[in-house]
């Protein structure tokens, strides 16, 4: 479930809202639940945690299914290598090396909290949490333990990624069609 904010002057009950927004959006997006809150909360800055996941689908042919939906990638992926080389990343640490080159954010320290490579049949998943995640960090990631499980790069593991400091040590970014954003917690 994920959670919007905003300002409003109306006197409509929180269940006249639901009711109201869901008549006007479209069928692909509905509101479950509204309640008033503090004038400092934030949907995006007052999370305590993200989750993401990251869906590869791993064949030699590709699903028409999943074409948009994830990341199509033919080359064998070693799950036990990808793991060994995420668990580095759990901690809180600079993550300059993961962040898209030309961002403005000045503070790129995060704590990853979980990270883990998943595979399920054709499907391998990388779910990973933080406290916040900088813009292209997980595609970036994924693209580095894919880039160190086939010796594409130096590194052996995203740590050495980030003690360098250096997009240019780290491996490509993958393509946005196979991020979710999973969970939020406040």
């Amino acid at each position: 479930m994920f959670c919007a904010n905003f300002k409003t002057e109306s006197k409509l009950s929180t269940d006249s809202f639901v009711s109201a927004l869901n008549y006007y959006l479209p069928y692909s997006i509905a509101v479950k639940s509204c309640e008033e809150v503090d004038e400092s909360f934030h949907a995006r800055f007052s999370c305590k945690s993200k989750e993401y996941v990251y869906l590869i689908w791993n064949a030699r042919h590709r699903n028409p299914f999943y074409k948009d939906r994830a990341y199509h990638y033919t080359y064998p992926i070693d799950v036990d290598k990808m793991n060994k080389a995420a668990e580095s990343a759990v901690g809180t640490h600079d993550f300059t090396s993961f962040c898209a080159s030309g961002s403005e954010v000045e503070d790129k320290v995060r704590t990853i909290f979980s990270a883990k490579v998943e595979r399920d049949a054709d499907f391998v998943r990388f779910t990973v949490s933080g406290d916040g995640f900088l813009y292209n960090m997980v595609r970036i990631m994924v693209g580095s333990l894919l880039d160190i499980q086939n010796g594409k790069i130096e590194a052996k593991t995203l740590g050495e990624i980030i003690e360098a400091k250096d997009r240019l040590k780290a491996g490509f970014t993958a393509p946005a069609h196979g991020l979710y954003l999973n969970r939020v917690e406040y």
